[in-house]
């Protein structure tokens, strides 16, 4: 009589089950910036603006080139990232031959 499951069995058997919260895993989206990250990128922008814009960056890559080096080291890749495709947009395709003599 011990293999009969009662009632009440199966209704603990229910509630000690693991349960999600009724939004879990409803995050953000890929790649979208919090609310400080977006607000910051937005305010570094309007300072670029009123420091003159391109006319600073010129002004910064001659009087400090390692600053200017800097950036560029981090904005360069995210944007070869970005523009790096094979034929027809698909992926980059390449191929090694080795010659032994």
């Amino acid at each position: 009589m011990n293999d009969v499951k009662t009632m009440t069995d199966t209704k603990i058997e229910q509630d000690t089950k693991k349960r999600k919260p009724p939004r879990a895993g409803m995050g953000r989206p890929p790649g979208a910036l919090n609310k400080q990250t977006k607000e910051i990128k937005e305010m570094l922008m309007q300072s670029l603006n009123d420091a003159g814009g391109a006319d600073y960056f010129r002004q910064l890559a001659e009087t400090n080139s390692s600053a200017y080096a800097s950036l560029l080291g981090k904005i360069i890749p995210a944007e070869v990232k970005n523009q790096i495709t094979g034929a027809d947009g698909g992926p980059v395709q390449h191929s090694i031959k080795v010659k032994f003599d």
